[in-house]
């Protein structure tokens, strides 16, 4: 920083440039500033507007009541936001970028919660965008506790205390020519803004710097007895000398930007060791910037984050970059409830003296009847209006105040819920809806009133990927290898600090809100487990949680385990013998049918050697019987031939038809 000191006024140019881009710009700025101005006081409930729209004349000056309905609806949609916070996470475009997008995310988690961003981020949502409709997050290196890599600091910083490009239209800031930032700093902090010019600062006067610029500052308020200094930072577009790669093979190019730690001579080294590469020079677009205290130039050069973009981020409501009126391209939810909030106001209070009114509305009395006419002013009980010596109180007539017609109560229950229909938001959204509805349908109009505000939380989570992706470009180079391993509390990715791999192989994305990783991964380990069913243990959860008396969870939970596992041992143990039990009364039973069975086929068998027998012997008899039968035939000496046939034949048949046939009929011969 040192090197780029602008000795006085001499050898800079700044001063003239920001002059005439504060001529050039602030016209346009001055509109937006009063437009916000009265945006917030609006909010507040600043009852004085009632003098400021209609002046000192206005009737009912001496009633400036104010009935806020804004701020609810403000803290409706601010407290949404806060209730339903994202983290900013890298994400790997394949698994082989996932070791480094956890270093990038544990990184990047570190500094958000070191710095608060969370809260910044929903500062600059209600008072930028919700309020205003514009407010730049500012994002700033902070060297206190770490003279060398240093951290980073968050700021939020509001609608009057910059001076902006009025024709820019990107949310990244890319087609914006400068940015002019004024804030008001001690003696103390601007030594510590610009180390080594402590004794030029203590010359400066204090209380003393009124150009007239940024005439809205709450700063501004008794200057002269305040010991503050104006601090402004002036960032601009130029440009700078870049040294990059080309691989003719290939058709690729990289800029060459030296790592920390590594060596001075690795572009060389690369070279020798691939010969075909090329090297080239050309100008960069980059962001540099300019550092005024009290009006005199200490600084210009690059911006101190060393990155080629703004390090702001604008928070913006809605916005309509083609009016021609600038106070109007910028709006928050403010500026359409400006006229609903007044006129309820207005008929607010002339309801409340048409109320008061029915306690004494006037009299008409004779001028000379009455001692004193203050009498009829008094209110309450005992009530005196002395009369003079003639008249009666018959001669004093009471004028009748009007009621209140239905009309009018109605017509301001109507401009309450203008309020809520011109801002989108309904009375799901508020939580006072009144109605017996079903509960699916208080949540239709829950969702359809998250729709009418969904653009305003959309630019929310581009806005918050731009703080994410200027983060982490901010970490890569200003950050040393030994600070980012301090943190991700392991050996660091060689490619964590290379400059192309946040081009082509990660993106930021928003994930669910928590302060560490760890809380990270534990929210994405119970979502896995609980609605995925993946098998994740117990020990994995405790492990990955931020829980306290996490050591003494595990152990009982190892006790627990342990004791179930003994008891499951017992168990299977008792099991064990009762089968083995089992198993040989089993055995018993079974050889006990087996000895039954082999019993069974003996028996069995010799009963067929028994019934084989008996039937061998009928057979034997049966054959003996026929042979005896033939004797006695061939016996027969007196047979003749056609006998003897007859007689074979016969005793074929009785062979066949068996013994008992051949019983029962009776052989005859020679018939």
């Amino acid at each position: 920083m040192k090197d780029y000191y602008v000795d006085g006024e001499s050898g800079s140019n700044l001063k003239p440039m920001m002059d005439a881009c504060y001529q050039n710009a602030h016209t346009q700025n001055a509109a937006l500033w009063q437009q916000g101005l009265i945006d917030k006081r609006f909010k507040a409930g600043d009852q004085a507007l009632h003098s400021w729209i209609h002046g000192n004349s206005n009737t009912y000056n001496s009633r400036n009541f104010n009935f806020n309905l804004i701020r609810r609806t403000i803290n409706m949609v601010s407290g949404y936001q806060r209730k339903n916070r994202k983290s900013t996470v890298v994400l790997g475009m394949d698994t082989t970028d996932s070791q480094l997008a956890d270093d990038y995310t544990a990184a990047m988690l570190y500094s958000e919660r070191k710095e608060g961003a969370q809260e910044y981020l929903s500062q600059g949502f209600e008072g930028g965008a919700l309020d205003v409709g514009l407010g730049l997050l500012h994002l700033f290196p902070d060297y206190t506790n770490d003279p060398f890599s240093g951290d980073f600091g968050l700021d939020n910083v509001a609608f009057n205390n910059f001076l902006i490009d009025p024709y820019w239209r990107k949310m990244d800031l890319s087609d914006c020519n400068f940015i002019w930032r004024r804030r008001w700093v001690s003696k103390d902090a601007a030594k510590i803004n610009l180390p080594g010019r402590a004794k030029e600062i203590d010359s400066m006067q204090m209380g003393s710097s009124k150009d007239g610029r940024f005439p809205m500052q709450a700063e501004l308020m008794n200057l002269n007895n305040n010991k503050l200094m104006p601090y402004d930072e002036y960032y601009y577009r130029d440009f700078r000398e870049g040294t990059f790669i080309l691989d003719p093979m290939s058709g690729e190019s990289v800029e060459w930007q030296d790592i920390p730690g590594a060596p001075k001579d690795e572009m060389e080294q690369v070279l020798a060791q691939q010969p075909w590469l090329q090297v080239q020079k050309k100008q960069v677009p980059t962001i540099k910037l300019g550092i005024c205290l009290s009006g005199r130039t200490m600084y210009d050069g690059p911006n101190l984050l060393n990155v080629d973009r703004y390090p702001f981020v604008p928070m913006v409501g809605y916005h309509e970059p083609d009016l021609p009126s600038y106070s109007w391209r910028f709006q928050g939810v403010i500026r359409g409830l400006r006229d609903a909030q007044f006129l309820y106001n207005r008929r607010k209070v002339i309801e409340l003296d048409i109320l008061e009114s029915q306690v004494n509305s006037g009299w008409v009395y004779p001028v000379d009847a009455i001692t004193d006419e203050k009498a009829f002013r008094q209110t309450g009980q005992g009530v005196l209006v002395p009369l003079k010596k003639g008249h009666t109180a018959a001669e004093l007539e009471r004028i009748q105040a009007p009621d209140i017609p239905a009309s009018m109560i109605e017509l301001s229950r109507s401009l309450s819920e203008d309020v809520q229909k011109i801002s989108g938001v309904n009375e799901e959204l508020l939580g006072s809806a009144e109605d017996d509805k079903a509960g699916i349908l208080a949540m239709m109009r829950q969702g359809a009133g998250l729709t009418t505000l969904q653009g305003l939380f959309d630019r929310l989570d581009y806005s918050q990927r731009l703080l994410g992706g200027l983060r982490l470009e901010a970490i890569r180079k200003n950050w040393t290898k030994a600070k980012v391993e301090r943190i991700i509390n392991r050996e660091v990715d060689p490619r964590f600090f290379s400059s192309d791999i946040s081009r082509y192989d990660l993106a930021v994305e928003e994930g669910v809100y928590s302060t560490t990783q760890q809380q990270m991964e534990f929210r994405q380990l119970v979502y896995l487990r609980g609605e995925l069913g993946m098998p994740i243990d117990d020990e994995t959860l405790i492990n990955k949680s931020s829980i306290t008396g996490k050591k003494d969870i595990l152990e009982k939970m190892q006790q627990t385990a342990q004791a179930e596992q003994q008891a499951q041992q017992a168990q299977s143990q008792q099991e064990e013998e009762i089968t083995r039990a089992d198993n040989i009364v089993k055995m018993a039973k079974a050889k006990s049918d087996l000895a039954r069975s082999k019993e069974l086929l003996a028996s069995a068998a010799q009963k067929t050697v028994q019934i084989t027998e008996i039937e061998a012997a009928a057979e034997h008899n049966q054959a003996k019987a026929d042979m005896e039968l033939v004797k006695q035939l061939i016996e027969l000496e007196d047979m003749d031939r056609s006998s003897l046939k007859n007689a074979i034949d016969m005793a074929e048949l009785i062979k066949t038809e068996g013994p008992q046939q051949s019983q029962i009929i009776p052989l005859t011969i020679g018939e």
